[in-house]
């Protein structure tokens, strides 16, 4: 490479570097006059404990409920106020639980915890748990996490009341003579349903079955309920396991007769009942299993509330009612 040569290579590689710098110092004038991102301010609901509830994490919980329960705009000041109390009550007895859990080494594994939620969706079609997880707006991990706390209050108190949950024969036979009229098989149902959007899709759905339409066929095509790909078969319940407005549609309706739609926070529900049983009379061995479930039950809820109690008396709560 010749002198002139080299020169001229010199010149590119200065002009080069000239120009870089310039690019450089230009983004840099760019970013400094730009404002700093504003930091969001993290505000606090009650601490329990050192532990903190976000008012973040207790307004999305609290909009959660307000959808199960229905509510609206029009509900009352004092009813809404009510009813944030009460959230917040049950916000602080649980991180007490999980607290105490963690303290007494209380754990689960990530096989427990799957095979807990396999037992709960069992029989519903993933695209139903994406459903309800999509309506109830949490993620996958959110309701699993939630499902691991309640297995770890279940164990915490198991393992601080051994035996507490124990049920004699004796316990069951007094029990079964104390509330005779509570064992009757009740009158029992088997219902098929459809639920859809709005009101418009419901009524149009519901033409198409009283023109002969199959129900389960269009179950399965125009569901969004959990159970669209059993064709919209609920099974056998009685009065008072499902919403009351569920209730106040079926228990009306003659075998092979189809309602009108019923709203619910889900949607427009339209029903089929395909099947009754009569009430019917239970006798004592066959209650017998059933009523140990129930006192065992009762011995946990009291074991539960006694818990509870002690950890409040010895814990530290701090509460911004402002923010409630």
């Amino acid at each position: 490479m010749n002198r002139r040569q080299k020169s001229e290579v010199r010149l590119f590689v200065i002009c080069s570097l000239s120009s870089v710098f310039c690019l450089l110092s230009f983004f840099a004038c760019q970013k400094a006059s730009e404002p700093p991102p504003v930091k969001k301010e993290i505000k606090i609901v009650a601490v329990i404990n050192d532990e903190k509830i976000t008012e973040d994490e207790f307004e999305k919980e609290f909009s959660v409920l307000r959808k199960k329960q229905d509510t609206d705009d029009t509900v009352e000041r004092e009813q809404l106020k009510t009813l944030r109390k009460n959230l917040l009550e049950q916000f602080i007895e649980k991180r007490l639980l999980l607290q105490e859990a963690r303290e007494s080494n209380i754990s689960i594994t990530e096989s427990e915890l799957d095979e807990a939620v396999e037992k709960m969706t069992d029989g519903y079609p993933p695209s139903a748990l994406e459903g309800m997880l999509k309506h109830e707006k949490i993620s996958m991990a959110e309701w699993k996490g939630k499902i691991r706390e309640n297995i770890l209050i279940e164990r915490l108190v198991a393992n601080k009341y051994k035996g507490s949950f124990d049920v004699s024969d004796k316990e069951i036979d007094s029990y079964f003579k104390s509330n005779l009229k509570d064992f009757v098989k009740p009158l029992k149902v088997h219902v098929l349903q459809i639920v859809v959007k709005n009101e418009e899709e419901a009524l149009n759905v519901r033409s198409e079955l009283l023109s002969g339409k199959d129900f389960e066929k269009i179950a399965r095509e125009k569901s969004i309920g959990l159970e669209a790909e059993r064709g919209g078969d609920l099974g056998f319940f009685s009065e008072g396991q499902m919403p009351q407005e569920f209730d106040n549609a079926i228990f009306k309706l003659k075998v092979g007769e189809i309602s009108h739609p019923v709203k619910t926070s889900y949607g427009h529900h339209i029903f089929k009942l395909i099947e009754r049983k009569e009430p019917k009379k239970i006798d004592p061995a066959e209650a017998k299993e059933n009523i140990r479930r129930i006192l065992m039950k009762e011995k946990y809820g009291e074991s539960l509330k006694k818990l509870i109690a002690s950890l409040r008396d010895n814990a530290k709560i701090e509460i911004y009612e402002d923010r409630i």
